[in-house]
């Protein structure tokens, strides 16, 4: 009976040390999770720039354009053309190269494509764009006008809480040999902005006023003019000669009345011409640009010679000589010192 007890006691307490022994060798629950934490992210590898894409929020895809040629600018038909690459990088699913189109203007070819993968899950696509884009000028300053030439892509089908472009700033540029006639090349910038559509486009099956956001990738090229002072004589010079051929006027005596009357009536054909000329170059805008300003203040100086110049042949004819005189003189030093003066306040 002893032995029998004295066994059973031994027996109990070799159970209890082997249970002991197993419970040390069995990892926990936070140990475990850990591991499998760790190996998951020495699994993942991504491409510089590119975030993986993640289970929920949009799909971030880098975008970056190089501008090879500005190709031809028209100021009166609103629009321009331009010759650039375009490429793409991404993580996933969507196919951003196969659904992204030019916001601002029309795509006429597409070349050059090339569509591979980067490794890590980054696929990459990139063609070369032939576009006419549209751009409504900002012509209020004309002819010392500045401009961006912006190239707006956006996507076709992926809204913004399924894709939004990242810009590739690093990488995105303009070719140094892009040149434009008239105008210097002062630089290039890449950004990201929302657009909204404030429609339902007719699906009865979405509410009326339904908004609707998609990320635009927004590249531009700034230009400039040059040398600001040479290209306001370069446009304005006619009607500036006409203006001061009115003036003449003033240095002939009033009983030449047919040389004083036939220098006016030929400055404004003269000015009517240059006005002519300016306006067939620039589209119909509602702004009130610097070339109108120069225009109205030059045929207003040249009305106004006229009419000076039909007073002084009247007070010649009266007799008046001596005050006819005194305003020959005081209008051939008053009119050119308020038109330089009101064409630096008013116009420039």
């Amino acid at each position: 009976m002893k032995i029998s007890f004295a066994a059973a006691l031994v027996c109990a307490v070799t159970l209890v040390s082997v249970s002991a022994s197993a419970a040390d060798d069995k990892p926990v629950a936070g140990e475990k999770l850990s591991q499998a934490t760790a190996t998951t992210t020495a699994s993942e590898q991504k491409a510089p720039g590119v975030a993986a894409p993640a289970g929920k929020g949009p799909v971030p895809v880098e975008v970056g354009t190089y501008v090879n040629q500005i190709l031809a600018m028209d100021l009166k038909g609103n629009q321009f053309t331009a010759d650039f690459y375009i490429w793409f990088r991404w993580q996933g699913d969507l196919k951003p190269f196969d659904t992204f189109d030019l916001a601002n203007g029309r795509i006429t070819s597409r070349t050059g494509i090339v569509k591979k993968d980067l490794g890590g899950g980054v696929h990459y696509a990139s063609a070369r764009i032939l576009a006419t884009i549209t751009k409504f000028w900002d012509l209020r300053r004309y002819p010392l006008d500045d401009h961006q030439l912006t190239i707006e892509i956006e996507d076709n089908e992926n809204e913004e809480n399924l894709l939004i472009y990242v810009p590739d700033t690093t990488n995105s540029a303009a070719s140094p040999t892009v040149e434009v006639p008239g105008w210097l090349v002062k630089g290039t910038s890449a950004s990201v902005t929302t657009h909204e559509y404030a429609t339902n486009y007719g699906d009865t099956s979405v509410p009326t006023g339904n908004a609707s956001s998609y990320s635009r990738f927004v590249s531009a090229v700034e230009i400039r003019r040059p040398g600001h002072v040479g290209r306001i004589f370069k446009v304005f010079f006619t009607i500036f000669v006409a203006t001061i051929i009115s003036w003449l006027a003033f240095w002939v005596r009033p009983k030449e009345s047919g040389p004083r009357i036939s220098l006016c009536v030929g400055s404004v054909f003269a000015a009517a011409a240059a006005t002519f000329a300016i306006n067939a170059m620039l589209p119909d805008i509602n702004a009130t640009t610097m070339s109108d300003r120069v225009i109205i203040l030059s045929s207003s100086f040249i009305f106004a010679a006229a009419l000076q110049t039909i007073v002084a042949i009247n007070l010649g004819y009266a007799g008046k000589e001596n005050f006819q005189k005194l305003l020959d003189r005081a209008s051939a030093f008053l009119f050119p010192l308020a038109y330089v003066a009101l064409l630096l306040i008013y116009v420039l």
